[in-house]
């Protein structure tokens, strides 16, 4: 059984995208056709649950807009991967919210943020980010990102959080924008709804990557 679950574990995440896809798009497609919004979000909580949680994520070498590159493996902390494209809009409050979140969380975790874009398109919005983010890039234009673009940007779609322990392993992954904040909505409102769906995610991770650190210990 040790053994059994050890393989589970040591599962990678691309291949268990690409052997599960299919699969789940089919069933999803269906799902979103018919409008049945809440069906497809169940088949993905249970995409990731049952096939991809627990995997190896890639050890992605990424770009940084101010230069130079981050490889994930060099983090050595729980992470938080936001994956964004410069011409999708954010929710308003949300970029002051994970600011906050990231300079909450800077002793225990990492937010990496990164952008389907090249690097001028994405400048702008990647200014608005505080030193505690790391903010990167990836283009399918540039040869060595196609790995990272087929796999998180076409395979599960541009607007996704990625929660990763210390070790990369797959924690969970969330689809699309965490919330819908309405214009009318006070600036400070918006930043607190937004922090608050965040910090509920950051501290789950946190939490599990914790037990993990424990089973470790204790076996």
């Amino acid at each position: 059984l040790s053994v059994v679950a050890q393989d589970k574990e040591e599962k990678n995440f691309a291949t268990a995208v690409q052997q599960n896809l299919r699969k789940y798009n089919a069933l999803s497609n269906r799902a979103y056709e018919t409008g049945d919004v809440e069906r497809g979000q169940f088949l993905f909580d249970t995409l990731v649950s049952n096939q991809l949680a627990g995997t190896k994520f890639e050890d992605y070498t990424l770009r940084r807009i101010g230069g130079g590159k981050l490889k994930l493996s060099s983090i050595r902390k729980p992470i938080m991967l936001q994956t964004y494209s410069s011409w999708c809009v954010l929710n308003k409050g949300e970029i002051p919210a994970l600011n906050k979140l990231a300079r909450k969380y800077a002793k225990d975790l990492q937010i990496v943020v990164v952008f389907w874009d090249k690097k001028q398109a994405a400048k702008s919005l990647a200014s608005q980010f505080n030193g505690y983010i790391e903010v990167c890039y990836a283009n399918e234009n540039y040869k060595r990102d196609e790995a990272v673009v087929s796999t998180l940007k076409y395979a599960i779609g541009f607007l996704t959080s990625y929660y990763l322990d210390e070790n990369l392993k797959v924690i969970s992954i969330k689809k699309g924008a965490p919330l819908q904040t309405p214009k009318k909505t006070p600036i400070k409102e918006a930043i607190q709804a937004n922090f608050d769906v965040y910090n509920e995610s950051l501290t789950n991770l946190l939490l599990k990557a914790d037990l993990k650190k424990e089973k470790l210990v204790t076996h």
